[in-house]
């Protein structure tokens, strides 16, 4: 069983969070609000399995597609756990 921290927990739940917002409000994911997002985090990471996982990220975002995303953000491993830590789609949430 892996060794679950606090952060890979948070992270998990609040992908989730945004994910059921997106789906219950209906919004798109191909924002310029979620873009600007993945451009800002894309100025910050660095080494080839980052850029990957931004340049994943904008394939997502492009595909719009939330059944796609949900499985590749909430995927249990490695992979999953960078694009989540990665993910512009915190910047729909709202304090609300």
């Amino acid at each position: 069983m892996p060794d679950t921290t606090r952060k890979a927990v948070r992270q998990k739940l609040i992908q989730t969070v945004v994910l059921e917002k997106i789906e219950r409000e209906h919004l798109s994911v191909d924002t310029a609000q979620v873009r600007n997002s993945l451009r800002k985090i894309r100025g910050h990471v660095q080494g080839k399995t980052m850029l990957d996982c931004v340049a994943r990220w904008e394939q997502l975002i492009q595909s719009d597609d939330l059944d796609l995303i949900r499985s590749v953000v909430l995927a249990p491993d490695e992979i999953g756990a960078e694009m989540r830590n990665l993910s512009p789609l915190t910047s729909l949430l709202t304090e609300q």
